[in-house]
């Protein structure tokens, strides 16, 4: 229980990174901090380090990203530790390296972060450090799934195979939507059809490059609402028959936040990209992803598998 409920801490705070993480590029405080792994040659850089004046409230977002970083990569090797201690793993051999991959993972994610700054910036490698860290933080809620004392039942695991597909298709739909999100970000397409909804001014489809990114975000965000709540009710569908209390909790959840999401995104066009509506954004995108991940996992055969163990 203990190495549990470690593990839901741990997913707390990877969830808490997305959004500290999210703040840094609205903020303009992707190089604040010129170096790396360092900040102005300190751990923790005070102001009369700081060369620019101008930068000290950017160092604020860019060096507390940092910190949490840090500290969600120290969560994740104790964690892994405890999964290597813990006595469930003697018969679940694999539980071990989930948390080496863990720790993989988040050491990959933090040199990713450092060569984004070394590098100033480019898109492709900081496209690829939002949707690792969003792999990440469905990574660590599997973790603490199969650490999850609540998740041996008893049940009909073929009646779940369509369901678990339409939950995966889902979360695919809402990771690549995040993707492309990142793609937005990154190469500054956010402004490009100004504050202008539904459309790009008159234009269905814009004819220049940034604006056509912007509205295939757009249309993709629909497409993607639309499998999440084809998702729900084929899934509720199925749990009204079979007991899987877990999955049909979450999965109503999920139209719901798909209902805010769109709403934060027409708000973050019309105020011009503010920073706590782009910020809400990014984390209810990353509670529907992991949402999505999390019916998929309730709706598996894994319990059945730990009982016969």
């Amino acid at each position: 229980m203990t190495t549990f409920r470690f593990a839901l801490v741990t997913v707390f705070f990877v969830f808490l990174l997305l959004i500290v993480g999210g703040m840094v590029n609205p903020t303009g405080s992707s190089l604040a901090c010129p170096d790396w792994p360092l900040c102005y040659g300190h751990l923790m850089p005070s102001a009369e380090d700081i060369t620019n004046p101008d930068m000290v409230d950017n160092v604020f977002f860019e060096h507390g990203h940092r910190t949490v970083a840090t500290l969600v990569g120290l969560l994740t090797i104790i964690l892994a530790i405890l999964i290597h201690r813990d006595p469930r793993s003697k018969e679940q051999k694999d539980l071990r390296k989930l948390g080496y991959i863990a720790v993989f993972l988040v050491i990959l994610q933090g040199v990713l972060g450092g060569v984004t700054v070394l590098l100033k910036l480019p898109m492709a490698v900081s496209s690829a450090h939002l949707a690792l860290a969003m792999f990440f933080f469905c990574f660590t809620i599997y973790i603490a799934f199969r650490l999850w004392p609540g998740r041996i039942v008893e049940g009909n695991t073929r009646a779940f195979v369509a369901p678990r597909a339409w939950a995966m298709i889902a979360g695919l739909f809402v990771y690549s939507q995040i993707f492309l999100g990142a793609l937005v970000r990154h190469t500054e397409s956010g402004r490009a059809c100004g504050q202008e909804i539904p459309f790009c001014g008159p234009d269905v489809w814009p004819s220049w490059g940034p604006a056509q990114l912007h509205m295939l975000h757009r249309y993709w965000g629909i497409l993607a609402f639309t499998m999440v709540v084809v998702m729900a009710f084929r899934v509720a569908k199925v749990t009204q028959t079979y007991e899987k209390p877990f999955a049909n909790k979450i999965v109503w959840l999920l139209p719901a936040l798909g209902v805010v999401q769109v709403v934060l995104g027409f708000l973050t066009v019309t105020t011009s990209i503010s920073v706590p509506i782009v910020t809400a954004h990014l984390a209810i995108g990353a509670l529907m992803l992991g949402g999505c991940w999390a019916v998929y996992l309730g709706l598996g055969p894994q319990a059945d598998r730990v009982r016969r163990a």
